[in-house]
């Protein structure tokens, strides 16, 4: 009983030391979130593909209507787990501040109740947020342009009791 304390004591001890020998580092100058460096003259991180698709999970569009034209509007927030295919458009940058127009197309994740195909354009606007030493680009506001939807039809289970 007593080695076992002495054991979580030292395993403990341990991720504590290690924690705060990487937390006390030199203070590092962030890179956006891409991985790489890539930081801009100005010293501000480049709003590159990588971070594009990566921010764009948990972005919500709304009022998308449906492509056969009847029926309501839906908004559609991406989701980690859904396939999407995104196309750079058009991006303009000014400072801290961008514009990007995506072209998306995308689906329902596997499991989702509901199965729906998404296709077309949204624009979105995005601000670099800062912190303490984080500095890194958000999405800010979403418009759609011409993204639709359209439910696909469940499969039905094969009868294999014949």
């Amino acid at each position: 009983m007593c080695r076992l304390k002495i054991a979580k004591s030292l395993l403990l001890l341990a991720f504590v030391f290690s924690t705060a020998s990487t937390a006390c580092g030199p203070a590092r100058q962030s890179d956006g979130g891409s991985g790489a460096s890539n930081t801009r003259p100005n010293g501000l991180p480049e709003l590159t593909k990588e971070i594009i698709d990566e921010r764009i999970n948990d972005a919500r569009v709304f009022d998308v209507p449906p492509e056969s034209g009847s029926g309501d509007p839906i908004s559609w927030s991406f989701d980690f787990d859904e396939p999407k295919e995104i196309v750079v458009v058009d991006k303009q940058v000014d400072g801290s501040r961008a514009t990007v127009i995506l072209d998306i197309k995308t689906q329902s994740a596997p499991r989702a109740r509901t199965q729906r195909h998404l296709s077309g354009q949204i624009r979105t606007d995005w601000k670099i947020e800062t912190g303490w030493v984080l500095r890194r680009w958000e999405i800010v506001n979403t418009e759609n342009i011409s993204m639709k939807y359209r439910d696909v039809p469940k499969e039905l289970p094969q009868n294999t009791n014949r």
